[in-house]
C-alpha cells in the first residue's frame, strides 16, 4: 500500500510533525503503528521502534507495517512503557494517547532511558499542566507546542529537548495560565487555542452564574477562582493585561 492511503488522523499527524529528524524514534503505546509508519515513510525517523503493552494492538501494528512495506525500518516490541528500550537506543521518545500522570510514570520509571533521549514528543490526554511542570524535573525544556481539533475534541502536543546544564540559562517560571494552556501556544496565539479558550470562557461564565448566590464556603471559594480564571482568559483573548506569574 502507498503512504498516501495511510488512515492517519489529524492528531497523530500533529504529533509526528513535532518529531525532529532522527536516526531512531521510539513510539511508546504504538497501537496500530500509524505514527511509526508515517515517521519512517516521510524520513523523519530513519528507524522506529513501535512498542505496546498489549499483544493485540502489536499484532495489528505488525500487519500494518507489512502492508506498507516498512519491515526493514520498523521493529515491534511487546513492552510495558519503556521497559524493553535500552539507554541511548532512541533519540526521540513519542508518547501519545494516554493520561498525563501515566505518561510521567512511564518516563520516571526508566530514568536511564529517558535521560539519554534527545527529545520528547508528548500528547497527554489529561493533566497537561502537570506534564508541563514536570518537564524540568525530567531534565527537559519545553520548546514547542501544537494543537488541533478533531471530531469536536481538542488535543495538544508538546515538544521538549534535553536541557543543557552548561548553558547557564534557566527557563522563566510559567504562570498558572501558561501551565494550563501552554506558553508556546499562548505566545503565538495559536488559532486552535483561541477557539478553545472561547469555549472555556463560555463554560466558566455559565458555571459562575450557577454558583452566584450559593452561600457555602466551598461554592464561594470556587466562585472566586472562577472570577480570576475568567478575567485571565478574557484579558488574553482581548490582548490586554499581563498574565500573573
Amino acid at each position: 500500500m502507498r503512504i498516501e492511503q495511510l488512515p492517519i488522523s489529524a492528531r497523530l499527524k500533529m504529533n509526528a510533525s513535532l518529531v525532529p529528524e532522527c536516526r531512531t524514534a521510539a513510539d511508546i503505546g504504538c497501537d496500530h503503528a500509524y505514527s511509526s509508519i508515517y515517521l519512517a515513510a516521510t524520513g523523519r525517523a530513519g528507524r522506529c521502534i513501535a512498542m505496546d503493552v498489549v499483544e493485540g494492538p502489536l499484532s495489528r501494528a505488525r500487519e500494518n507495517i507489512r502492508a506498507y512495506g516498512m519491515e526493514g525500518c520498523i521493529e515491534t516490541r511487546l513492552s510495558d512503557g519503556l521497559e524493553k528500550l535500552k539507554p541511548d537506543e532512541a533519540e526521540v521518545l513519542l508518547i501519545s494517547g494516554m493520561g498525563g500522570p501515566l505518561m510521567l510514570e512511564l518516563l520516571k520509571k526508566r530514568p536511564e532511558v529517558t535521560q539519554t533521549a534527545r527529545a520528547l514528543v508528548l500528547q497527554p490526554q489529561s493533566e497537561l499542566a502537570g506534564v508541563r511542570r514536570s518537564l524540568p524535573g525530567l531534565g527537559f525544556v519545553l520548546k514547542a507546542e501544537d494543537m488541533c481539533c478533531e471530531e469536536g475534541k481538542y488535543y495538544t502536543a508538546l515538544y521538549a529537548v534535553r536541557a543543557q546544564a552548561s548553558s547557564g540559562q534557566e527557563e522563566d517560571a510559567m504562570s498558572r495560565m501558561e501551565q494550563q494552556y501552554g506558553p508556546c501556544l499562548m505566545k503565538e496565539r495559536h488559532p486552535v487555542l483561541l477557539e478553545y479558550l472561547q469555549r472555556e470562557l463560555r463554560q466558566k461564565e455559565e458555571l459562575r452564574q450557577a454558583l452566584v448566590g450559593q452561600p457555602t464556603p466551598r461554592a464561594q471559594e470556587r466562585l472566586a477562582d472562577l472570577e480570576q480564571e475568567i478575567q485571565e482568559i478574557s484579558c488574553y483573548l482581548e490582548g490586554t493585561g499581563k498574565v500573573q506569574k
